[in-house]
């Protein structure tokens, strides 16, 4: 199990880093990323234009608080910094869900994300 939680660690660092290689090159062809609420990402090409444009976007940090797996899935949970376009830096919490294709514990099927905007609370706000 560490095996899975080091390498949803790597994700993670990809996703920060825009390292589309490393993710391109552990999902499936018919990846499916839904972001509840928002929208559905369906195969690779779709999966690449995400990762096109959040390269768009200003830098982001990421700060994984829990990691959790078992054979099928993984769960990351945390929170990501970064700044809108006003530069006002904005915090969204996380929980992504990741689930293994059966039989190779470092290839993605399916992604379920869970994103908030948490920057009003109060140990988010920005300190004028």
């Amino acid at each position: 199990m560490k095996e899975k939680e080091e390498f949803l660690r790597e994700v993670i660092k990809a996703y920060a880093n825009g390292n589309d290689q490393f993710l391109m090159e552990h999902i499936t062809d018919d990846i499916c990323w839904e972001i509840v609420g928002e929208k559905n990402i369906g195969g690779k090409s779709e999966f690449q234009e995400v990762l096109d444009q959040m390269k768009e976007m200003p830098s982001m940090e990421i700060e994984v608080e829990n990691i959790i797996v078992n054979n099928h899935f993984g769960i990351v949970e945390g929170v990501v910094t970064s700044r809108n376009r006003l530069g006002q830096k904005k915090h969204f919490g996380f929980c992504d869900i990741y689930k293994f294709v059966k039989g190779s514990e470092m290839i993605i099927s399916n992604i379920k994300s869970y994103v908030i905007d948490i920057s009003r609370h109060m140990q988010y706000k920005e300190k004028l």
